[in-house]
């Protein structure tokens, strides 16, 4: 499928579960409260502005659904704009990146993570595929080599690249011999196995996706590197500028909405199986997450 004809099928199932959702008519009504919710922007890395003023209207009303609050959803152009809307009250709940809100929560201790949303058909990892012919065993050996990234990539995976595989200081172009961005899955690893590029950085549905499409062809790559499990995403807060009453509600409402099938189709559509309630192992999760991958230099804009 072309990108444009990813984006049409996109916009054309917005409108229709845009239908489900508006036709919606839970028992909480009469909604006096409203909420802002804020999300960072890479989220929908690929999604173009007026695709994500589509895709919020929505998801917006199916939390409305499950919470019987209005809600203003806005996106944020990253994780530290967002940590200060949430100490200033200006922003009631933020949806971070899981490493990006390891960052916030390092400098701001103050604010809490209140669930996950999570997605079990598409587990964040991040691979490095190679040909098998290569006998390629390090990242190393690809200096002044071709590689390509995918279309689609989420954050983790641009994470992974620069941590896991550029050397420290390096920058692409003057590390590998060409660098092809933004390509269809099917014919990055089709170009791999051709000896277009040497090696493919890919998020995990795309790899699990070729594997199971060509399976004749994806048994001549293999993974070189396989990234650990990134957190998933977070919905945080700040408890000193959020009562607990609507706290409590929000995520009462948002842990049930995989029950609800409206909701769920929903949530399907924008990548979310379900919200779930914070592990036991979380804060160390995190903590791993922010000594593996450790927060980037501030821009002086920020």
């Amino acid at each position: 499928m072309t990108r444009k004809s990813w984006i049409g099928c996109t916009i054309l199932a917005s409108f229709m579960l845009a239908g489900v959702v508006f036709s919606m008519s839970p028992e909480k009504s009469g909604k006096t409260k409203t909420i802002k919710i804020g999300m960072v922007k890479t989220i929908f890395k690929d999604a173009p502005e007026s695709l994500l003023q589509i895709i919020m209207k929505p998801f917006r009303s199916v939390m409305e659904a499950q919470t019987g609050m209005q809600s203003d959803l806005v996106m944020v152009a990253n994780h530290r704009k967002l940590a200060r809307q949430l100490l200033d009250g200006e922003t009631q709940f933020g949806v971070f990146h899981g490493f990006e809100f390891g960052w916030a929560k390092a400098r701001h201790p103050e604010l809490q993570p209140l669930m996950l949303a999570v997605n079990v058909k598409t587990p964040l990892y991040a691979y490095l595929v190679v040909n098998k012919e290569s006998e390629m065993k390090s990242a190393d050996q690809l200096i002044g080599k071709n590689l390509a990234i995918l279309r689609g990539n989420r954050e983790h995976c641009r994470l992974f690249f620069e941590h896991r595989i550029l050397p420290v200081g390096k920058a692409p172009k003057d590390y590998f011999g060409k660098v092809s961005g933004n390509l269809d899955h099917e014919d990055a690893f089709d170009g791999l196995g051709d000896g277009d590029f040497h090696a493919v950085l890919a998020d995990h549905p795309a790899w699990e996706n070729y594997k199971t499409q060509k399976p004749g062809r994806a048994e001549k790559l293999s993974a070189l590197m396989i990234s650990e499990h990134f957190v998933p995403a977070v919905i945080a807060y700040n408890p000193a500028k959020l009562d607990k009453e609507t706290m409590n509600n929000f995520r009462g409402g948002m842990l049930s909405a995989s029950s609800n099938p409206s909701s769920k189709r929903m949530l399907e559509f924008v990548k979310i199986s379900s919200f779930e309630k914070i592990p036991e192992q979380f804060d160390k999760q995190l903590a791993d997450s922010v000594k593996s991958y450790p927060a980037p230099t501030p821009d002086l804009a920020d």
